[in-house]
């Protein structure tokens, strides 16, 4: 069977919920069928193929070709299979994610990854604000999973996230990992302002030292810490993509903090790449 796939014919005026454009929505039904659903378009209801050209038939793969990022929602509350996107996608990528594998490429809006518990998000390009982070009254970002961005991303990014890694291939923004209550975040560019600012516990990875961190971070000094290699040589196992993370050493200088806090947290600067 081929992936089943659905070309925007024009560029969208509006946003578009496309949360239904998912496996566990699709399963079961016929091309002729997926065809007739109707999506919610300005304040109208509009059928998909007025939208989209359609073709394929294998609804646990599905791709979605000239994508803008009008389109919202991308795969929110996946829990199998895959969507591939190509081109750019808006805010909201992966929203509520279970399992399943979700691929951009191209750039992905704010949100990338909100309230996401598994599976994994793979971005060609940037991202803007809190990739993995919660949303405002939300106890808690993502809670598991892996979000891979070979570009750039915003300010905040996992913005209190519970468990889960983070890999920025470029920059980011200011206050990185800020109030983390765990998991794992890595930064190979430059990193803003405050990074870890409020964290809880966790580990915030960076290959070059940050423009400015807190008073409230204690350095601990340069550590040879042997899990850095294990872990490095871990996200190889897990994809081939991620092989280069072998040349990086075990050798940190390493922060704990936030003092402010509780101080259970720490920031690891990769010493070889400062």
């Amino acid at each position: 069977m081929s992936a089943l796939t659905l070309k925007l014919k024009n560029n969208l005026l509006f946003t578009l919920d496309a949360s239904l454009l998912s496996p566990e929505y699709l399963e079961g039904k016929t091309l002729a069928e997926i065809k007739e659903l109707k999506i919610s378009y300005g304040n109208k209801n509009i059928k998909l193929q007025k939208l989209f050209t359609i073709r394929g038939t294998d609804t646990n793969n599905i791709c979605i070709e000239k994508s803008t990022n009008k389109l919202i929602n991308v795969g929110k509350k996946l829990s199998k299979g895959s969507i591939n996107i190509k081109g750019d996608v808006g805010d909201f990528l992966g929203k509520d994610m279970r399992n399943g594998i979700l691929t951009v490429e191209g750039n992905a809006g704010s949100w990338v990854g909100n309230a996401m518990r598994g599976g994994r998000i793979d971005i060609t390009g940037n991202a803007l604000d809190y990739v993995g982070g919660g949303l405002p009254g939300d106890a808690f970002g993502m809670t598991n999973g892996l979000i891979n961005i070979k570009g750039n991303a915003g300010s905040r990014v996992g913005d209190r996230m519970r468990r889960g890694l983070i890999i920025i291939q470029g920059k980011a923004g200011d206050y990185c990992g800020s109030r983390i209550h765990a998991g794992t975040i890595v930064i190979l560019g430059k990193v803003g302002r405050l990074p870890g600012e409020g964290m809880r516990r966790g580990s915030i990875i960076l290959a070059k030292k940050p423009t400015h961190l807190s008073a409230t971070f204690k350095s601990c000094g340069n550590l040879k810490m042997q899990f850095l290699r294990l872990f490095f040589t871990q996200l190889h196992n897990i994809d081939s993509s991620l092989s280069f993370f072998n040349k990086y050493g075990p050798e940190a200088h390493r922060f704990s903090g936030d003092l402010a806090r509780n101080g259970k947290g720490e920031i690891l600067i990769l010493q070889h790449y400062n």
